[in-house]
């Protein structure tokens, strides 16, 4: 007797019959009619881009300059530096990316727009099966733009593209950052490049520019009634500045997201070809179709840059955060190893290139210079930073102008001018002061005075700094002439690596 085979009907669940009769008693026991495709092949054929991809053929990795016209497989990798998202309403993500050889233009046909998050800056890597030239592809005015793909990801298999989300440090993260034109092994300038105040006053005429600026602040998403195209648009003012001029550069639309990223007086840009508009006495930055954006390139122009604005906001930093775990601050008041230093014997040490550590101790001092009614009258007894901008007010609590976040503010060491002893001198506004130091300034010698200092019942109700702020102008007054001339032991903290002196508490 032969095999018997199973048909091909028996693989699929069969529909059971029901009658009006017992379909409202028995429809539970009713199956449901299969088609023989699992639940993870139906997502797969919705939505093709959930799987993971997987090349089925060989693609050859190759530099973007050295890519051939015509019928090859090529696995191509940079970062992006401009896109549009859905071009022209032609149901395609334009996108530039660049590797330090050359631009390729990508034409990125989508299922969903939604698809895919392209921000400036990020990796990405293209599985190409033809490349064209990019005067066909329209893209020929963008620069070292010469050639061009079109990928259709989802059920074609043959062409994907991916944007990585890189960690930030990881060696994938710092990899593809060398700017175009630029020469390792023979560098002396990056053509074209000029710095801001020269672009703005004539360097835009020329077309070809290119600039090396710093973020200085991130502003607020913005909605904008667009009187050309009857629309609004979304847009975000993001401050930039070299050592030369600052600027502001607008983003609109699709480009808005980048900018979430971008950390002021941290993230580095290399714009080339930027628009320039002038608006009012100044002028606005912009990115055209033929712009390219380097976050944070890596190039020995883009590394002095970095040092100068490391420097230039040690001058300008209005706030600068506490280094709470540094130093064990009670071992440091009370412990058996304080030591009294002068000024002089502090900048000595500091100042010696092979001793770069952190230390604590004690300086004796009188302080000869007050501007708390100063700042009171200016409304900046408090301050912080945020978005990169100062933010000033007499109260501990203030509203972030740029934001409109509610930030917590600190006591402003500018209240203080200078302190000297037998040595020397020290500017307090470059001071980092703890908490507890300004509340044992304030409230330990000046408002208790030395008369309750012994005094246990005086602790009973907890004081703060920020007591300070509800004082009239009288009850100021007294403070400022009673520090005056009032001398104090500071210990002090130095810390490496804010290359400041740290007050960790204060002693009358």
């Amino acid at each position: 007797m032969g095999t018997v085979f199973p048909s091909i009907q028996s693989f699929y669940s069969r529909e059971v019959p029901s009658s009006s009769h017992d379909a409202n008693t028995e429809c539970t026991n009713i199956q449901k009619p299969g088609d023989g495709f699992t639940s993870s092949e139906v997502e797969a054929a919705l939505n093709p881009l959930s799987r993971s991809w997987k090349p089925s053929r060989h693609y050859e990795p190759c530099p973007i300059a050295l890519l051939q016209a015509g019928p090859n497989n090529y696995e191509i990798s940079g970062r992006i530096v401009n896109f549009s998202v859905n071009f022209r309403e032609q149901g395609f993500h334009f996108i530039v990316l660049t590797d330090s050889s050359g631009a390729l233009a990508v034409k990125l046909y989508y299922m969903k727009i939604s698809d895919y998050s392209l921000i400036l800056g990020k990796r990405a890597t293209v599985w190409a099966t033809y490349i064209s030239d990019a005067t066909t592809a329209g893209s020929a005015l963008i620069p070292f733009c010469a050639s061009a793909t079109t990928i259709y990801p989802g059920r074609n298999g043959a062409t994907h593209l991916i944007v990585h989300d890189d960690v930030p440090g990881s060696e994938a993260d710092s990899i593809l950052r060398s700017p175009l034109e630029f020469n390792r092994a023979e560098y002396s300038y990056l053509p074209a490049l000029m710095t801001l105040k020269s672009f703005l006053s004539t360097g835009y005429d020329m077309g070809e520019g290119k600039i090396l600026v710093c973020v200085r602040s991130v502003g607020p998403r913005r909605t904008v009634r667009s009187k050309k195209r009857q629309c609004d648009l979304d847009m975000i003012d993001v401050g930039v500045f070299d050592d030369t001029a600052t600027s502001v550069l607008k983003l609109w639309e699709d480009k808005v997201p980048s900018a979430k990223g971008w950390i002021p007086n941290q993230t580095i840009l290399l714009i080339s070809k930027p628009t320039c508009r002038a608006s009012g006495a100044s002028s606005e930055l912009g990115i055209g179709h033929n712009s390219m954006i380097d976050v944070d390139p890596e190039f020995p122009d883009a590394d002095w840059l970095r040092s100068k604005v490391k420097s230039m906001s040690k001058k300008q930093s209005v706030y600068i955060p506490f280094p709470t775990d540094d130093w064990d601050i009670e071992a440091a008041i009370h412990g058996p190893g304080r030591t009294l230093f002068t000024i002089a014997d502090v900048e000595d040490q500091v100042r010696h290139p092979e001793l770069m550590i952190d230390f604590t101790g004690k300086l004796n001092v009188i302080i000869i210079e007050m501007k708390l009614m100063e700042h009171w009258r200016k409304g900046s007894i408090c301050c912080f930073e945020c978005c990169g901008i100062p933010v000033y007010a007499n109260k501990p609590v203030a509203t972030c102008k740029n934001c409109g976040s509610q930030r917590e503010l600190v006591l402003n060491p500018r209240i203080i001018g200078s302190m000297i002893d037998e040595s020397g001198m020290i500017t307090a506004s470059k001071l980092v002061w703890c908490e507890d130091a300004w509340t044992q300034l304030f409230f330990e010698g000046v408002i208790r005075g030395p008369d309750l200092k012994d005094d246990p019942d005086a602790n009973l109700i907890e004081q703060s700094w920020e007591d300070l702020t509800a004082l009239d102008t009288n009850t100021l007054r007294d403070i400022e002439e009673q520090l005056l001339y009032a001398r104090l032991t500071l210990t002090f903290g130095w810390s490496s690596k804010l290359e400041r002196l740290c007050v960790l508490g204060v002693e009358w």
